[in-house]
């Protein structure tokens, strides 16, 4: 189920998220015409009994209770980490596009080959990896970065695998490789290595750094233009800024992830479901607002219209439901989305008898669709303009009439 401004999400694999961008992200920041919002029409004025909602439920679910499978808890515990994850659009703002995997959710080891060579996947499972979270983006020609948290068991099983990863990593890099220091932090195991460019672009040097932060591992991939001492500055940036904000996270014990909560706000509840067999790793679940960012196609935009919106909340499921502090700022949330793809994407009808939606299609051919519901912005993509119209109406109306 794409969406034109975030990942492509994809259930192909049990152990990844969101790997290819849309039309709505491909170049980075995309540059729209602000409009006159009409998306915070007065709700009063929609009957919902004259909206097309097709086959869509328009009730909430039932209470979504506490996970109960242990091993699905380690999924949703990764999801939560998001939200304390340093997005490499924070270290530097014109880091935006997609580098390598995107935004990953590691439920296991075997996610880790995604982030790096085999052997430091294999390293993380010895030492009895719980899941962990990435994120990586480029400044095209520039610099790049993929930041991971890793957690384990104990402080001393990290320590263990920050070697072991470290050591692991330096054995991949092959006889071009070195080791490097990363300033203010010679606790990091890092080595550095030239990364000849595929696409006729600048050759970047790379650090990879693995630094133990209690029972966490802090991982970089850093790669700059400006050589290695350049990106061994963007690795203990990232180091700077991910520690205070990963002891921020109320991590929960192993023993209790059976009791996490599914819907600890209640607005996945009132999101129009995902069939479980077609959903994503990073669908199916809330986000607070760091967390959110690292699937918008430009981060540093939307960080802007989020905190201009007071956007706290996202769920994620068939709609993509924001949270604002106000149905004004909904309004701008629709408009902000709406301008961002509108300058690769063709008009087209909003949904019937609902005020202020606005529908397009997108460069590859689906069509995605907007509304404004009190408090609430609604993201909706499909196929084809009937079904993206009929999920939005039904999104709608569980949200209004629920």
């Amino acid at each position: 189920m794409p969406f034109g401004r975030v990942w492509n999400f994809t259930a192909a694999s049990a152990v990844l998220a969101v790997i290819a961008l849309l039309a709505g992200g491909c170049s980075g920041r995309t540059e729209g015409t602000a409009v006159k919002s009409e998306a915070a029409a007065p709700t009063a004025t929609i009957d919902l009994s004259q909206l097309d909602v097709g086959p869509y439920p328009t009730k909430p679910s039932p209470p979504l209770g506490v996970v109960g499978d242990p091993a699905r808890a380690v999924l949703i515990e990764a999801q939560r980490m998001a939200n304390n994850v340093v997005g490499p659009w924070e270290v530097d703002p014109a880091m935006t596009t997609v580098f390598g995997p995107g935004a990953v959710v590691v439920q296991n080891a075997a996610a880790l080959t995604l982030l790096g060579p085999e052997g430091v996947a294999g390293a993380a499972g010895r030492h009895q990896l719980i899941n962990g979270f990435a994120s990586a983006r480029t400044a095209e020609g520039k610099t790049a970065l993929l930041n991971a948290v890793l957690r384990f068991p104990d402080e001393a099983s990290a320590a263990a695998a920050t070697a072991d990863m470290g050591n692991a990593s330096m054995q991949a890099v092959g006889p071009g490789g070195q080791k490097v220091p990363i300033p203010g932090h010679p606790d990091a195991t890092a080595a550095s290595y030239p990364v000849t460019s595929r696409a006729g672009g600048p050759d970047l040097t790379a650090v990879r750094s693995f630094t133990q932060h209690g029972p966490y591992v802090l991982m970089q991939l850093a790669q700059s233009a400006d050589g290695r001492d350049a990106a061994a500055a963007l690795a203990a940036k990232t180091i700077d800024l991910q520690g205070p904000a990963i002891d921020q996270f109320r991590a929960t014990d192993p023993s209790e992830f059976a009791d996490i909560s599914l819907d600890p706000t209640g607005l996945l509840a009132r999101t129009l479901p995902v069939d479980p067999k077609d959903a994503a790793t990073v669908q199916d679940t809330t986000y607070e607002r760091r967390g959110a960012l690292h699937y918008q196609s430009d981060p540093t935009r939307s960080a802007k219209l989020f905190a201009d919106t007071g956007m706290d909340l996202v769920a994620m499921a068939k709609a993509n439901v924001y949270q604002t502090k106000d149905s004004q700022s909904a309004g701008k949330i629709v408009d902000g989305f709406f301008a961002e793809l509108s300058p690769t994407s063709q008009p087209a009808k909003g949904v019937n008898h609902l005020d202020g939606s606005k529908c397009l299609q997108l460069e590859d051919k689906s069509f995605y669709c907007l509304a404004a519901a009190d408090r609430y912005a609604i993201e909706i993509s499909g196929a084809n303009l009937l079904e993206a119209q009929q999920q939005t109406a039904a999104q709608y109306a569980m949200l209004m009439g629920g």
